[in-house]
């Protein structure tokens, strides 16, 4: 064990390994990533009772065309399918940036997450177009991440101070 740190130590000093310390802020992110859990209970209790209320039964995952109101039970079904399939790289982001920068990668995965919420209830009540304005929000909070992503690779890599 105590060669395996000196080697640790000469690599790092060497600049072949990376320190990364935990900022006192990544609690916010870590939050952030704990209320997404609300955003998906949400979002899926909305298809419980779309489910009920159109009587389209588990296991299928999308109503027939030829089923009376298939399309609104499909667009609350897309909204949060939609979201489950974006959920994990947007948390990623947010948890990878939130080593450099904290409070700006919460308040953007949390406003991603307002958006997506927002997306299911307009996708649900308004059909395929009712769902811009909380894809919009989203993309508020989603496309920054990505961007951001350079920065604290950039950081990280001490490409920039």
């Amino acid at each position: 064990l105590s060669e395996r740190s000196s080697i640790d130590e000469a690599a790092m000093v060497r600049g072949q390994t990376h320190g990364v310390t935990i900022p006192h802020d990544f609690g916010w992110v870590v939050m952030a990533v704990g209320s997404s859990q609300f955003m998906n209970i949400f979002l899926s209790v909305q298809v419980s009772m779309a489910r009920k209320k159109y009587d389209v039964q588990y296991p299928t995952m999308y109503a027939d065309a030829s089923k009376k109101d298939a399309d609104k039970f499909n667009c609350v079904q897309r909204a949060h399918q939609n979201t489950l399939e974006t959920w994990a790289p947007v948390t990623i982001l947010a948890l990878v940036n939130g080593l450099v920068y904290p409070k700006a990668s919460a308040a953007l995965f949390g406003v991603w997450q307002l958006g997506r919420v927002i997306y299911g209830i307009g996708y649900a009540k308004g059909g395929p177009k009712g769902r811009m304005a909380g894809g919009i929000l989203s993309h508020l909070g989603d496309l920054p991440l990505m961007i951001m992503t350079f920065f604290t690779g950039a950081k990280l890599a001490k490409l920039t101070r």
